[in-house]
């Protein structure tokens, strides 16, 4: 069990690509976030994968998704030729395996140590046998996952997203988002709510006033009433109208996928949960890691203290930043880019100057309150070699 506002904090990078992630617990009884970060997504340096998965209802659909997502996105027919598709076509084939199969539930459940006499002998067998034929498994009835994905290969970014977890573009200090928030109450998402027989509206909350409680203010908007986001892997008890295509369902698994290139004015890259976007605007998030990026604060510092900014969400939080190398392994602050645009004829930005990530004169460090990353089960950061 985590402590609320601990953080569990890690960061890695390659000769392309330097990323920094942390996670914090928020007031929340459990934490259900979970994360993925690849440097070498195939074995290759030129292609890598980031991913938020925002669970609710549950941590495990968040935690089978952080760890499939990009075995089914490598694994896809598509995905050499036509990467954008087949990452579409991933989202489809994760919610059909949640829809059909139980392994989702024990993900993160060890092996038993020894073996069982029972289990194996024949009228034990013949029983379980017996049970899976007349079970009828129905899948995760509400709980899931946002699942906001970036896949990196060359100077491409492709983005896919559904949920309220949010891919924000650094360029030349403006912030483009990468994706769309798939909340209720947005036009579209309403008519095809609506659509399905489902209803959005916003039950009222209890408002507070000096510990003492003064009638009720309307909450956010819900699919009938129950879940705050529009689309998402899993939640099945909004997905119960076989008429309808599941791209047509109450809530669906249908993803926007966007794609984007890096240019020489790009920053960096940011996938968020919404935890950070219920307190904070692209734009306001986007100037402050800026800001302290160019002043030479580690990039892991960074994405703790933007947690501790966005704290009065009360909700679990995770951030990856990425950002993006240049000349084989260059540095990849914006002082640097700043540097070479001035000095057009300097052939490598490390010998010509000196990195202001070097000259930094800083006492802040990574926090270690919430353990390594091997003690907790909000962070899965991968590096295949």
């Amino acid at each position: 069990m985590f402590d609320p506002y601990t953080k569990t904090s890690s960061g890695k990078e390659n000769g392309r690509i330097k990323y920094a992630a942390s996670c914090m617990k928020g007031a929340r009884l459990g934490m259900e976030d979970y994360h993925t970060a690849i440097l070498e997504l195939d074995g290759s340096d030129s292609t890598s994968f980031f991913g938020v998965f925002d669970g609710h209802g549950g941590y495990k659909v968040a935690l089978y998704c952080s760890k499939q997502f990009h075995i089914e996105l490598v694994n896809h027919p598509d995905y050499e030729n036509d990467p954008r598709t087949a990452m579409k076509h991933v989202y489809f084939r994760i919610d059909e395996t949640l829809r059909r199969s139980e392994k989702w539930k024990n993900f993160d459940s060890p092996p038993d140590p020894y073996p069982d006499p029972v289990k194996g002998n024949l009228l034990s067998r013949l029983k379980t046998a017996v049970s899976q034929i007349f079970k009828k498994y129905k899948g995760p009835q509400q709980e899931g996952t946002t699942a906001c994905v970036a896949l990196i290969r060359g100077n491409q970014i492709i983005v896919g997203n559904v949920g309220d977890s949010r891919c924000v573009l650094s360029r030349n200090g403006q912030a483009i988002d990468l994706s769309t928030d798939h909340k209720p109450n947005d036009p579209r998402e309403r008519d095809r709510i609506e659509a399905a027989g489902g209803k959005v509206f916003q039950r009222d909350i209890p408002k507070f006033e000096s510990g003492r409680r003064h009638g009720t203010v309307p909450g956010i908007h819900r699919v009938d009433g129950i879940i705050a986001t529009s689309r998402a892997l899993g939640d099945f008890k909004f997905k119960k109208n076989f008429f309808l295509t599941p791209a047509r369902q109450r809530v669906t698994c249908n993803p926007d996928i966007r794609t984007e290139n890096i240019t020489d004015d790009t920053d960096f890259l940011l996938i968020a949960s919404d935890g950070i976007w219920e307190v904070k605007t692209s734009e306001e998030v986007v100037s402050y890691v800026n800001k302290r990026l160019q002043s030479g604060t580690d990039p892991i510092v960074v994405c703790e203290r933007l947690l501790d900014w966005c704290m009065l969400s009360l909700d679990n939080s995770t951030v990856i930043l990425v950002q993006f190398k240049r000349d084989g392994g260059s540095c990849p602050e914006p002082s640097c880019r700043l540097f070479r645009a001035n000095n057009p004829t300097a052939t490598d930005i490390r010998s010509s100057h000196s990195c202001p990530r070097s000259q930094a004169k800083t006492t802040d460090t990574p926090s270690t309150s919430g353990g390594s990353k091997d003690d907790t089960k909000s962070v899965f950061d991968y590096d295949e070699e």
